[in-house]
């Protein structure tokens, strides 16, 4: 017999291991629907709005072959938030996005795994690049898009997230640090 290769991809770095939600050996409701759920898969406390949240994520894997990852401490196993590119209905282009839960911000891994990520999307997805949409008074995104090597290049503005910032990601070569530069 003859097994199929996983549609899902797992990345690993370091220190952590990126697992699809949408993959059949992760239990996406087991690990953020539950009473402590983390707080960024909906704004309020509406299980049924959660659910949601979370089939969306899901479903971004299924209608475009890539999507948020599951980000786990390779350690522990200790669930730290999610990172992955997103590309929603009314978004400009794909953006890498990246939603930690509470107590893992502050230690590296959410740009640990949007590294992991980058690199994933430009070497093995054949990206040419993809964009972040920040807040600019989110200092500490600001700070994660530029240690990235991203570059500010105007604004987007969306009813549901009002204006936000566009960082720019090109992949780590000599021909992307070229484009980058004329960019600037």
């Amino acid at each position: 017999m003859i097994e199929a290769a996983s549609a899902f991809p797992v990345l690993e770095s370091d220190r952590l291991r990126l697992i699809c939600p949408a993959a059949p050996d992760f239990d996406a409701s087991a690990a953020y629907l539950g009473k402590d759920g983390p707080g960024f898969i909906d704004q309020h406390p509406d299980p049924e709005a959660a659910w949601w949240s979370i089939a969306t994520i899901l479903g971004h894997w299924h209608l475009r072959g890539y999507g948020h990852f599951a980000v786990t401490e390779k350690a522990t196993g200790t669930q730290l938030g999610l990172v992955g590119p997103w590309f929603p209905r009314g978004w400009p282009e794909p953006e890498l996005s990246w939603q930690l839960l509470e107590g893992a911000e502050g230690k590296g891994y959410a740009s640990e795994a949007a590294r992991c990520v980058l690199d994933w999307l430009f070497q093995d997805k054949g990206w040419a690049s993809c964009i972040s949409l920040v807040d600019p008074g989110n200092d500490r995104s600001v700070a994660m898009v530029e240690r990235l090597g991203a570059r500010a290049e105007g604004t987007f503005s969306h009813h549901l997230t009002g204006e936000l910032r566009i960082w720019r990601h090109l992949p780590r070569t000599a021909a992307g640090r070229r484009l980058m530069e004329g960019l600037t």
